[in-house]
């Protein structure tokens, strides 16, 4: 019985209380996406899995990653592999980081040029 009236004091008690919920921003990054359905779009369904394909994306995706000074966003940029064309998408965090993941990409064997598509994300406040 005790346990009954401490848990209606508790209801009314949060019943005071106004919860005011943040509506999560909306993920749309359709505009980035405009000319993805093209058919020489490089997209990453489009990304050929050949074993000396596969082993490229991981040799860039691992020189990028063991690079200490770049962010997390640039850490997860899009790799995309075709031909010796490395194309680069995604946010990062400054154009210095846009500029060293181009370098980090040329830097690889294989690597013929490198499609630089990255966009500095704004800062937020």
């Amino acid at each position: 019985m005790r346990n009954i009236a401490i848990l209606g004091c508790l209801l009314l008690a949060m019943n005071g209380m106004a919860v005011e919920a943040k509506e999560a921003p909306k993920a749309d990054n359709s505009a980035q996406n405009v000319g993805a359905e093209r058919r020489d779009a490089v997209t990453a369904e489009k990304q050929d899995n050949r074993k000396s394909n596969v082993e490229i994306l991981a040799q860039i995706r691992k020189t990028i990653v063991d690079d200490n000074g770049l962010s997390t966003n640039a850490k997860n940029a899009k790799i995309l592999f075709k031909n010796g064309l490395v194309t680069l998408k995604g946010p990062v965090d400054s154009d210095s980081e846009k500029a060293r993941l181009e370098e980090l990409a040329k830097s690889c064997s294989s690597v013929s040029s490198v499609k630089n598509m990255l966009t500095v994300a704004e800062k937020k406040q």
